[in-house]
C-alpha cells in the first residue's frame, strides 16, 4: 500500500535523479515532466488503497505529453 510519504518521497527521487542524469531544465518541460508524475503518483496511491482490480482493457495507456495529464479527477469514475 502506498501511503503519502512514500508517494512525495518516490517524487522527490525522480525529479533529483532528472538532474543528476542531466534532463532538459526550461520550464516548459519541468513543468509537464513534474506535472505526469504527480499525476501518476497520486492515481498510484488511489489505487493502492483499493481491494479490487480497477484495471479496464479498453483502458488506453497514458502517454507523455506536453501537459496533458489525464483530465480532472473525478472520483466517481473509478
Amino acid at each position: 500500500m502506498l501511503t503519502e510519504n512514500k508517494r512525495q518521497r518516490w517524487v522527490q527521487l525522480l525529479l533529483q535523479t532528472a538532474d543528476e542524469v542531466g534532463l532538459k531544465s526550461d520550464p516548459e518541460f519541468r513543468s509537464a515532466f513534474v506535472g505526469y508524475i504527480e499525476w501518476g503518483t497520486r492515481l498510484a496511491v488511489i489505487n493502492s488503497q483499493l481491494t479490487n482490480n480497477p484495471l479496464d482493457k479498453s483502458e488506453p495507456m497514458p502517454k507523455w505529453g506536453w501537459g496533458e495529464t489525464g483530465g480532472p479527477y473525478n472520483p466517481n469514475n473509478n
